[in-house]
């Protein structure tokens, strides 16, 4: 940011921080400022109304963490000619950053950059929202099926995309560019309420009118700018719609079954380990049990 390198500034705690998402940015050298705030906020100041004591500045740092302020940006000069120890060391401990600046810049160059920035984040997220809405609301209008809506939805958010039911078994699954490993014991860990760390998911239910019929869960994949929650709501609403609109249709774990028979029997999978992996996130158990299989051929006539 060109207003804030003009300040010379020094990142003096929270370097890992740095690509903290900032909702605004503030100008004050009040202590009282931390009642303002409402989180997620970048404090521009020079510290010259900040008190002496360094339990009352220790305590000051402290009201800016507890307010939700991402970090504070001191220029040094005015009042500092150095940020004192105790300012470093509290917001270490407070996980804020702390950055100094060497030279004075205009803090309302700093602030017209940054809300420039926010702004147009923030129009750009809303032209993704609606068009979202408006690819879902076109697939729920057109009847698409259930796969059909994981499949854009996986590649809307190119990340993969499952269906489950309600007791966890996977009904459509889009894996985008995802080895079928990532559905190794599925129902297990979709069960679980803590998690690794690694398993990193977003889940939505497929919700209407009381009724749930499932979940959509997507996995780690890179931010979207419409926001994955958004992204997922629109797919879940669509699917809610589909099932409204066909009482009669075929339950889903039904559904979900058939597509793995017709996917084997088109030989779409490329091992039998793929292929033992998805029937048992589906529901169907393979390990210790013996499998049949069954063909009919020719076509028998009624008569009578």
């Amino acid at each position: 940011m060109p207003a804030l390198v003009q300040g010379v500034p020094e990142v003096l705690v929270g370097r890992a921080f740095l690509d903290a998402r900032v909702r605004w940015v503030h100008v004050s050298d009040s202590p009282g400022v931390a009642r303002l705030l409402d989180g997620g906020e970048l404090l521009l100041t020079t510290a010259s109304a900040w008190p002496e004591q360094p339990d009352d500045l220790r305590t000051l740092v402290a009201a800016f963490a507890a307010a939700g302020l991402i970090g504070i940006v001191i220029e040094l000069g005015a009042h500092y000619r150095y940020v004192p120890t105790v300012v470093i060391d509290a917001a270490r401990a407070a996980g804020l950053v702390l950055v100094a600046l060497h030279r004075e810049v205009k803090f309302v160059a700093v602030t017209e950059q940054v809300h420039r920035r926010i702004i147009d984040e923030q129009t750009v997220a809303l032209r993704a929202r609606d068009e979202v809405r408006t690819l879902f609301t076109e697939l729920a209008l057109r009847g698409a099926p259930a796969d059909y809506v994981v499949e854009r939805l996986a590649r809307t958010l190119r990340a993969p995309v499952i269906l489950e039911s309600l007791a966890h078994e996977v009904i459509v699954a889009e894996l985008a560019e995802a080895d079928h490993s990532v559905l190794a014991g599925w129902q297990e860990r979709s069960r679980l309420s803590v998690r690794d760390p690694g398993d990193v998911r977003t889940v939505v239910p497929v919700q209407a009118r009381g009724t749930r019929w499932g979940s959509l869960v997507a996995l780690g994949g890179p931010a979207h700018p419409a926001g994955r929650v958004a992204v997922l709501e629109q797919g879940a609403t669509a699917l809610a719609l589909g099932r409204l609109a066909d009482t009669d249709g075929e339950d889903w774990s039904h559904l979900g079954r058939r597509r793995l028979v017709d996917a084997l029997l088109a030989g779409r999978y490329g091992s039998l380990a793929e292929a033992a992996v998805r029937l048992s996130a589906a529901g169907l158990l393979t390990d210790a049990s013996a499998l049949l299989g069954l063909a009919v051929s020719g076509a028998g006539t009624a008569e009578g």
